[in-house]
């Protein structure tokens, strides 16, 4: 191996993490983001020095003292077929191999990445500790193929992965049940929910909202339909482009990125911010009625945390409702159905036509937004991730000297 030292910038610092993720956050991703705000929230920790590797697609990030890897790579899955599924160079593969040999621990974010399931791979013949936090269960894609293959992947790769880890945490309870019920864990598994920004995310006041309002130029009696998140299949775009024909007197705000371009749907109620985040991306969620997410797949979206602790309404699918128990009972939810999007969006439009909650809505829920409050702080969720990198870090020295 070369002599190349990701941790060495600061040696004084004892536990060496190495973390593996397919993009950095500047990809738009909820897994990216969540881990970027996850490694920001513990950089001030003297204990603890990240080298974050990922795909050289995107900017990577300054975090203070700590080190970023991007690694050499083809996305031509995700530009052809909408599928995040970078694969990393032979030069950057030997970098990752340094770093993780290097690292007290590892920890990678989902598994059925190319690099991730490499990490790991490289992480056990290393004999590092490895933690996966596990934020999506298998997608039931629309492709047969590609279900198919999905299928196959997990119980080849994710099953044997999470199995083998030495922590498991699953970022909603849908995603656990999943795969507990179907993998016999020797370790016990955590639920540990994602966190939101309530600095940025947070109630509008009465006056604010009107202000942002007229900001977009919406009358008071306009509806506002947002949707955030990546420009891709599973995420129901298809639903909403129905959605936005069967009810052309509503505007629908999609906030995100990806491989669909929703400008080419020419409708005129039909409007696309690209590159919003932070304050931002907070304006659309205080300024609109809704958020529907029409997805499917998924854990649970960071994007209904956000809206949630805005106060804004939710209408999801089943699936997407399950992510969360405690959040469950403020939610909206219509079935959705992923081969056939046209009866989803006919269910939708049923839903919407005949919603409980009025529409434009009068004032934000503060109910949503206290509850999301007290339950999905950042900070002390970065703490007891903290906690466990540092004794599966400890147990991984131990392992060394032993």
């Amino acid at each position: 191996m070369t002599d190349f030292s990701p941790f060495s910038t600061l040696q004084n610092k004892a536990n060496h993490i190495a973390i593996v993720t397919h993009f950095y956050g500047s990809h738009g991703g909820g897994i990216e983001l969540v881990a970027e705000r996850l490694i920001r929230e513990m950089e001030t920790d003297p204990t603890l020095q990240f080298a974050w590797i990922a795909s050289d697609t995107d900017p990577a990030p300054k975090i203070n003292g700590n080190t970023t890897l991007p690694m050499r790579c083809w996305n031509f899955c995700e530009k052809a077929l909408g599928i995040p599924w970078p694969i990393w160079g032979w030069r950057s593969l030997k970098r990752m191999h340094s770093t993780i040999a290097q690292a007290d621990a590892v920890w990678l974010h989902d598994t059925l990445y190319f690099g991730n399931i490499l990490a790991y791979a490289c992480a056990k013949k290393l004999r590092k500790p490895v933690m996966i936090t596990q934020h999506i269960a298998p997608v039931p894609y629309c492709n047969p193929m590609l279900r198919g293959a999905m299928k196959i992947a997990d119980k080849l790769f994710s099953s044997r992965m999470l199995l083998g880890a030495d922590e498991v945490i699953f970022i909603s309870d849908r995603v656990a049940e999943d795969y507990y019920r179907r993998l016999a864990f020797k370790r016990p598994i955590k639920v540990i929910p994602n966190g939101v920004d309530i600095r940025t995310f947070h109630l509008p006041m009465a006056e604010t909202r009107r202000y942002l309002r007229q900001q977009f130029a919406l009358k008071n009696e306009q509806i506002v339909f947002l949707f955030v998140g990546r420009f891709v299949e599973r995420k129901g775009l298809d639903v909403l482009r129905r959605l936005a024909k069967l009810m052309p007197e509503c505007r629908f705000w999609l906030a995100g990125k990806g491989p669909i371009k929703p400008e080419k749907w020419h409708l005129p109620n039909v409007h696309v911010f690209r590159g919003r985040k932070g304050e931002a991306l907070a304006d659309l969620y205080k300024s609109a009625d809704l958020l529907l997410i029409p997805s499917y797949g998924e854990g649970f979206p960071l994007v209904i945390q956000e809206a949630m602790a805005c106060g804004l309404p939710v209408l999801c699918g089943p699936e997407t409702a399950r992510g969360n128990a405690m959040a469950t009972p403020f939610l909206q939810i219509a079935d959705v159905w992923p081969d056939n999007p046209e009866r989803t969006a006919a269910v939708w439009h049923k839903k919407l036509k005949t919603f409980p909650i009025p529409l434009p809505i009068i004032r934000p829920s503060e109910s949503m937004a206290e509850f999301a409050l007290t339950t999905w702080d950042w900070p002390p969720i970065a703490r007891v991730y903290a906690g466990l990198l540092k004794d599966m870090a400890a147990n991984g020295k131990a392992e060394i000297k032993s």
